[in-house]
């Protein structure tokens, strides 16, 4: 398609968001969907998009985010990464955002309520990417990780697979010596996750990468949120 009819396009198709905020739960378009879902103790509307155009990348998915929440920010909460033969293709097509910050977890807050959620099929790749999974500098989760995890667990729910691989990154601002202690860390806390939650491996397999392998770049707050990860992926053979 010529690129200049492209632009002519995407700027009508994105000035609909002003009706998806003020009253309507789904919007769509050529290249996107755009839906509100509902996260524990978030008190904010929470919105994932879905970027599934031949001609579209991740960059399309953080545009439509971005032009949703306007002036008000956008805090990324979740992305899922496709996959090619397990192997990631670090394009993830598929966001869960929210408009300004995240609540922050109290230290008395009640449990989270796991979410019954009926799958349609096994996932095989999860990937928790930005600043709403974990605390900062920590390998605490938050409540938006933990709901992420339960659905991982409700989709693989019976299914005994072979080998759980856990990696976690970083983005490049402080020390590698200490990326790759709260890389590994985080990785180490998600995995225990799964195995506590049922998930049945014949082994769990963790590692910490520090700062490598960046999926966007360093030099904007939206580039280094997307950095900041944490990939688990299921093995059957």
């Amino acid at each position: 398609m010529n690129m200049n009819l492209m632009k002519y396009l995407r700027a009508p198709l994105l000035g609909t968001f002003v009706c998806f905020l003020a009253a309507c739960t789904t919007q769509s378009g050529p290249t996107y969907t755009l839906r509100a879902v509902s996260v524990p103790n978030q008190q904010v509307p929470v919105y994932r998009v879905s970027c599934d155009g031949l001609l579209e990348n991740s960059n399309s998915c953080v545009r439509v985010a971005e032009e949703t929440c306007k002036e008000n920010g956008m805090a990324l909460l979740e992305s899922i990464d496709r996959v090619d033969a397990t192997v990631p293709k670090k394009d993830p097509r598929e966001l869960t955002f929210m408009c300004g910050k995240p609540a922050v977890q109290q230290p008395a807050a009640q449990p989270v309520v796991k979410q019954d959620v009926q799958p349609v099929a096994p996932q095989r790749q999860l990937v928790l990417q930005g600043d709403a999974n974990f605390a900062t500098d920590s390998a605490t989760l938050n409540p938006a990780a933990k709901a992420s995890l339960d659905r991982f667990l409700s989709a693989n729910q019976g299914i005994k697979v072979r080998r759980v691989v856990v990696t976690g990154y970083t983005d490049s601002r402080a020390s590698e010596p200490h990326n790759l202690k709260l890389s590994q860390a985080r990785a180490t806390t998600v995995a225990q996750y799964l195995h506590d939650g049922g998930l049945q491996a014949e082994q769990f397999y963790t590692q910490g990468k520090g700062s490598a392998d960046p999926v966007a770049s360093n030099a904007t707050a939206e580039g280094r949120a997307q950095n900041r990860r944490v990939e688990a992926s299921v093995r059957v053979e």
